[in-house]
């Protein structure tokens, strides 16, 4: 679970595996519905967003995705200033405070959204495939794509934001740098070519 403090509100964003849409059974009903596209077909991630004020929930809402499989952890949200921007699956999904409604959603991973950062005025994405910048309207700026998935199973950091660029690793253990207009700086696989 994330929590975020928005004035004098608490933010609790959290996994909910096992909601169903619709359904009278579910621990708690969320009074909101946002879905990614496919995901009222088919449904892989449900992240519920709770809004407290002085520890009584006043407003929540929940995201469902479609695609690859999300959880919620410390970078898979993030806060600014009036707009909680959280990954579900493929989609980066923009809510507006303190109403809890859908300002934009964008497809930012054809798979799957694992991180979000705010760099300058705009927002970087780890996704599984690619790495995307989104602009504050959710308009996709760029998008930069390795040779192989930017995931580890070793524990290898696969991305990383440093002054001046990215840093990233795939699953074939090809480093690459890049800056933050998308630009290619150096990769592993190349170096050894010129």
């Amino acid at each position: 679970m994330n929590k975020h403090h928005y004035k004098d509100l608490t933010i609790e964003v959290l996994d909910e595996p096992t909601y169903k849409f619709g359904s009278a059974d579910n621990n708690f009903n969320y009074s909101k519905h946002y879905f990614g596209n496919g995901a009222t077909e088919y449904p892989t991630s449900k992240h519920g967003i709770k809004l407290y004020q002085d520890g009584q929930i006043i407003d929540n809402c929940i995201v469902i995705g479609s695609g690859g499989a999300t959880v919620i952890h410390q970078n898979s949200s993030l806060l600014d200033k009036d707009q909680l921007l959280i990954c579900c699956c493929d989609t980066v999904f923009c809510i507006t405070l303190p109403n809890l409604k859908i300002e934009w959603k964008t497809q930012a991973d054809h798979a799957t959204c694992y991180q979000i950062f705010k760099q300058q005025d705009e927002y970087i994405v780890h996704g599984e495939l690619q790495v995307a910048k989104i602009d504050k309207d959710g308009k996709i700026k760029w998008e930069f794509g390795g040779a192989d998935i930017f995931v580890s199973l070793d524990n290898e950091e696969e991305f990383k934001i440093v002054n001046d660029g990215i840093l990233l690793t795939d699953f074939a253990k090809t480093k690459y740098k890049i800056d933050f207009n998308g630009n290619l700086m150096w990769d592993t696989y190349n170096l050894g070519k010129e």
